[in-house]
């Protein structure tokens, strides 16, 4: 062995005995304090934000699985889901499954993520599919900005554990949340908020759940009845304290999403509503941006869901969210206007069995 080469592995030996302490006592602190909690099981994911206003933002996906399997170990029995990302949250579950089905049967749950990609919403029918889940009524909410975007490997959007398959897949996910929660960034405001108790958000990026969220585990539906009191009561105060952009004048078309996998996750979900002759309605709302979807779009799921199934309210409902108060923030409809679009879906449907 050459001098060189001696020089090149003592190097690198001392690079490895100087940076293995502080990586040891990162990885340490990070096993006993699992902040993101996705190293162990816990019986509660979204603690009340009255008793836990400090509460580190939860990876939906995490929860959603991880809740699912623990209400039906304890004798819950569902056959009726809601998919899509956040927004779909504020679809009422009860007012859901009374609307698909009036002989009281679905018994619905929320199969959520944070900026739901097409392909892992696919991955997540599939899974309840080999699961062997019964399917008799599927809602799927989707937006048209949404619906063009791929999966995220931030901390609130990576796919959770279940649709990691392979060790590489598994590893940077776990990675991920590492990353997350050993720089500085984060500890700037997670060490302030374990001494005072309140959400510090002292660095680029809020670490903490800004919506006081209340959490139903029966169902894994999300509702914010705090601001939706203020709103009625005070809307001006709400939106003064939570701006929102101004709503553009001109529609937007947006550019054409599906093709490739987000084509064949449409078509992958629609084989397995087929084989479970599920009863499913496939809903896009509008947007505050005014995006709307895409004619050539429309026209390909209207072609693997069938006509009658796909509801594009993103055009015809475009202007309504003009009007403030049928929202919490740029993104989130509130479920007053969630449940006006149900209704539309449900009763359109009545009357078209009618003729």
């Amino acid at each position: 062995m050459d001098t060189t080469a001696r020089s090149i592995i003592r190097f690198m030996l001392r690079t490895v005995l100087v940076a293995s302490p502080p990586v040891l006592v990162a990885l340490l602190w990070y096993i006993c304090t699992d902040p993101y909690k996705v190293l162990r099981h816990y019986d509660c994911y979204l603690p009340d934000p009255t008793e836990n206003p400090a509460r580190i933002g939860m990876n939906k996906g995490l929860v959603t699985f991880a809740n699912f399997h623990d209400r039906v170990a304890q004798g819950h029995s569902y056959n009726a889901f809601i998919f899509g990302s956040s927004i779909s949250c504020y679809y009422d579950a009860e007012t859901w499954q009374q609307l698909a089905d009036s002989s009281g049967r679905a018994k619905a749950y929320h199969f959520d993520s944070s900026s739901e990609s097409l392909p892992s919403m696919a991955a997540k029918i599939k899974y309840l599919d080999e699961l062997g889940q019964p399917l008799d009524f599927a809602l799927v909410v989707l937006d048209p900005i949404i619906m063009g975007s791929d999966e995220s490997a931030g901390p609130a959007f990576v796919n959770p554990p279940q649709l990691q398959h392979t060790l590489t897949e598994r590893l940077s996910y776990h990675y991920t949340f590492f990353r997350a929660a050993t720089n500085a960034d984060f500890l700037k405001s997670w060490i302030p908020a374990q001494i005072s108790g309140l959400p510090c958000n002292n660095g680029r990026n809020m670490i903490f759940e800004p919506q006081p969220i209340i959490y139903d585990r029966a169902t894994n539906q999300e509702s914010i009845p705090v601001w939706d009191s203020i709103i009625s009561a005070d809307p001006a105060a709400f939106y003064c304290i939570h701006p929102l952009q101004p709503s553009p004048v001109e529609i937007t078309v947006a550019t054409t999403c599906l093709t490739g996998r987000r084509a064949e996750a449409m078509r992958t979900i629609a084989e397995i509503f087929k084989k479970h002759h599920t009863d499913f309605q496939v809903v896009i709302g509008p947007n505050r941006r005014k995006t709307v979807l895409n004619p050539t779009d429309l026209q390909l799921m209207q072609s693997i869901f069938g006509v009658e199934r796909v509801h594009d309210y993103s055009f015809s409902l475009a202007t309504t969210l003009e009007q403030d108060t049928l929202l919490y923030d740029n993104t989130h409809y509130r479920p007053v206007f969630a449940d006006r679009i149900m209704r539309l879906v449900y009763q359109r449907n009545r009357y078209k069995s009618l003729r």
